[in-house]
């Protein structure tokens, strides 16, 4: 990181421009808006702490144990794991900040971090096998989300909660995921300053600069800012711009579109509607309860703008391979004035010449508090197999590596983003810490008990509407699901 990109920060950090609480929902089963009164900082924010905050762990010398970290492998591509190892230096940003970072923690406690790259995507069954035989081959395991539904049972994982010196109330662990994905208390899996992944498979908005100027429309800045960036305004700055460029009739990649979907937004806009696929009752038991008159409403306003065509182009309705690279093509070569996607994916458009922003998917309405904003169940978890015999040590390592990397991986994060032509400019980056400080996870997504996280992505490519009918006709399936996974709990308690 260069000295101008130091400096940029130095000042943000002083003058708190980068400082940002989300007040975020912990559903319970009579209401699932109730406040919790997080102040949960964006995982790649800088804040106005006045000094270094140190983790409270005691002096120890672990004599080079060599301490193995199980990770997404190169054949994730894009999703594979960029913040456990770094062999050395490169002057990438993110590789330097994780190389100094574990240079730093393994020289203090006389270990060497081993990253693991997993060489199959599927690393559910890699990690089954470890832990079923009893082999203590991983100290900790990163496996994305949804591999999580193949540990559902908890019998393969040590609850983090009672992992000596993890102190998950620190700022360097998200407290809300800490909440959000707990099953009666116990934490399996979690993400905090350790990790970018979860940043990457955040979803947000993106916009072109250039058209929003042509078109005389509102600066999107200003409406999120007014708290009026809804799903109603939203559809109205995409509706009646769609245009048949080449005059065939046909409304395809070759035309102009008011926005670019895919079929992973049905779950984003229904998140950030403050909705859940799976909510939380008073003990912190999972269930489903989708079909009340808010969620229908949310989900029916859903169908308005995706199944509208003359509105939206979505990559899944072009029957060509890598059409998500099409659908990325016409929105670099200005032919959509929006694009909802996962933060990973807009880093990919770097090259685009046209000047962009950033904005938070919308609110549902203006009586909406927050904005809320969906994780993709892509992103890695940190999880600790029952194998691993020395839970002391392994609570030092980590809080150590977490701690840490909130001073080193978390800013590399933000000023790759500038340096990188990601961020273009003041607005957007004020916009990513709203968006990172509101995310929210979806056990329903993580686990897809019944395939409930996936009922609205199911719905899209029939283009179907009728969502009561379909979610009464597989509720009980949903709720045997979740059953089920409560009774492996009890068992392995």
């Amino acid at each position: 990181m260069n000295k101008k990109i130091y400096m940029f920060f130095a000042v943000l950090l002083f003058s708190g421009i980068l400082f940002s609480c989300g007040d975020n929902q912990a559903g319970g089963k009579e209401d699932n808006h109730t406040k919790n009164n997080i102040e949960n900082e964006a995982p790649g924010e800088i804040t106005g702490e006045p000094e270094k905050l140190l983790p409270d762990l005691p002096d120890m010398d672990f004599g080079g144990y060599e301490f193995r970290i199980y990770s997404p492998g190169p054949v994730r591509v894009e999703w594979e794991s960029r913040d456990i190892g770094a062999d050395e230096e490169t002057g990438e940003p993110i590789n330097d900040a994780v190389y100094a970072r574990n240079r730093y923690v393994e020289n203090k406690y006389n270990f060497n971090l081993v990253n693991i790259p997993a060489v199959t995507a599927d690393m559910s069954s890699v990690i089954r096998k470890s832990v079923s035989s009893g082999d203590d081959a991983y100290d900790a395991v990163v496996p994305h989300m949804f591999d999580q539904v193949n540990f559902a049972g908890g019998e393969y994982f040590t609850d983090l909660k009672k992992i000596p010196y993890l102190d998950l109330s620190k700022p360097w662990w998200d407290q809300r995921a800490n909440i959000d994905l707990t099953i009666g208390n116990r934490l399996l899996f979690t993400v905090g300053d350790l990790f970018i992944m979860d940043n990457d498979a955040t979803w947000l908005i993106i916009f072109n600069k250039k058209l929003i100027a042509d078109l005389a429309m509102e600066n999107p800045y200003d409406i999120v800012r007014s708290g009026k960036w809804t799903f109603d305004k939203f559809l109205e700055m995409s509706t009646g711009i769609s245009r048949d460029l080449n005059g065939d009739g046909i409304m395809d990649r070759n035309d102009f579109f008011g926005n670019i979907q895919q079929g992973e937004n049905m779950s984003a806009y229904y998140l950030a509607a403050g909705e859940k696929y799976v909510k939380k009752d008073a003990d912190d038991m999972p269930f489903v309860d989708m079909a009340t008159e808010r969620s229908i409403s949310v989900i029916n306003k859903i169908f308005d703008l995706m199944y509208d065509l003359t509105v939206s182009i979505n990559h899944w309705d072009i029957n060509e391979s890598e059409s998500y690279y099409i659908t990325q093509a016409v929105f670099e070569n200005n032919q959509a004035l929006f694009k909802n996607t996962a933060l990973q994916l807009v880093i990919r458009m770097r090259s685009m010449e046209t000047n962009f922003g950033i904005v938070p998917m919308p609110k549902f309405d203006e009586t909406q508090q927050n904005y809320y904003h969906y994780v993709h169940p892509v992103a890695s978890a940190l999880s600790v197999p029952v194998t691993n015999d020395n839970l002391e040590r392994t609570g030092i390592i980590l809080e150590a590596l977490a701690a840490e990397s909130r001073y080193t991986v978390r800013p590399a994060y933000y000023a790759i983003s500038i340096e990188g032509k990601f961020l273009r400019d003041e607005e957007s980056i004020e916009m990513l810490d709203i968006i990172l400080a509101t995310r929210v996870f979806d056990l329903g997504k993580a686990f897809n008990w019944g395939n409930v996280g996936m009922v609205l992505e199911d719905m899209y490519k029939p283009k179907q509407r009728d969502f009561v009918s379909l979610y009464e006709k597989n509720e009980a399936k949903y709720e045997k699901a979740i059953a089920k996974t409560l009774e492996a709990f009890e068992k392995s308690n």
